[in-house]
């Protein structure tokens, strides 16, 4: 026999899952932030395979970001 979950139990676990995400956002957030500055300041300073593995870096923070903001549109939807 399934059990059905309680309203507030379902509540707690949703904002649980909002706090994570935006955590998760805010995380990314920051890695770009931190890739981007970098590659500012190091653009003298390191050579062209260390800043493209930097690029790399930065680009891959960008589309986690992006891509969990498209499955929020599509849970949104």
């Amino acid at each position: 026999m399934i059990s059905k979950i309680s309203p507030r139990v379902r509540t707690r676990y949703q904002n649980w899952a909002k706090d994570m995400e935006s955590s998760r956002r805010f995380l990314l957030q920051a890695e770009i932030e931190y890739w981007h500055e970098m590659l500012r300041l190091n653009r003298s300073r390191v050579s062209k395979t260390k800043q493209s593995e930097m690029r790399s870096c930065l680009k891959r923070a960008v589309r986690a970001l992006n891509s969990s903001s498209e499955m929020d549109f599509k849970a949104a939807a």
